[in-house]
């Protein structure tokens, strides 16, 4: 019963319900941002973008993961320097406008792209262009966000719902991608940019930034005024029992020493 009641308050206290939400939030956007759909099916989308043969393996798994990974070292230089907010916020606009000019690309030369080369390697370059704003911002941040906004009171239950939401959105994403792009065609890329777009909004105006903060101060940070009160109350409190301590063991020691 006390486990239901703590998972309960996920909910119901809207201070920890604001940050379950923002977490899992993040979570979602970071899997229908499309990156897991291009990872999943890069092979197939290289062939549908006019790539064949060899060449097509070699860019959709082992270049692709490379700048996947290499793209990650600005979030690992400059993730305290900047701020989460910016990076979220740039990686944003950068897999919006990417996954547009996709878009645009094969839905204007859908089904001859193998006879329009020029435009086909340059919906790839966008393909990897996409992949270096998200490997910055999402993909690193949608972990790091989560992990530090909860108290410890609450984090490994909060923490467990926010994981779970992106595997639960990771599996969605894994299960419609090849219908998508079976059906929706250059739709599918447009259907990504869609939430691209979303979460920069969504980041603006809802996300509080992180940057240089102590899990201490999280409360303030998300506006929890009354636990924020409470904590400066109780080192308030604290400070005066330590000088009432001071003071009256510095008493007994004068006392000690007239007696003497």
């Amino acid at each position: 019963m006390s486990e239901l009641l703590e998972f309960k308050s996920l909910f119901f206290i809207k201070a920890n319900f604001r940050r379950v939400f923002i977490g899992s939030a993040i979570m979602f956007f970071q899997q229908f941002l499309g990156c897991n759909a291009i990872i999943y099916y890069s092979p197939e989308i290289f062939k549908k973008l006019g790539l064949t043969g060899n060449i097509s393996g070699l860019l959709a798994s082992g270049v692709y993961s490379i700048v996947n990974c290499l793209s990650t070292i600005p979030a690992i230089i400059f993730l305290d320097k900047l701020g989460r907010k910016p990076m979220l916020m740039a990686g944003s606009v950068g897999t919006c406008i990417s996954l547009a000019i996709v878009g645009g690309i094969v839905g204007k030369y859908d089904g001859v792209l193998d006879q329009h080369k020029s435009a086909g390697w340059c919906a790839v370059a966008f393909i990897y262009i996409f992949d270096v704003n998200f490997s910055y911002s999402w993909a690193p941040i949608g972990w790091v966000y989560p992990s530090e906004i909860f108290p410890l009171g609450i984090r490994s239950k909060a923490i467990s719902i926010t994981t779970s939401s992106t595997w639960m959105c990771n599996f969605i994403i894994g299960l419609v991608t090849p219908m998508m792009l079976e059906k929706m065609k250059f739709g599918t890329y447009v259907f990504f940019a869609a939430f691209a777009f979303i979460s920069f909004f969504f980041v603006w105006f809802f996300i509080p930034e992180t940057k240089l903060k102590t899990l201490e101060e999280m409360d303030e940070v998300f506006g929890d005024e009354e636990v924020y009160q409470n904590k400066h109350d109780m080192q308030a409190i604290n400070a005066n029992l330590i000088q009432e301590l001071k003071r009256n063991d510095l008493e007994t020691k004068q006392h000690i020493e007239h007696v003497e």
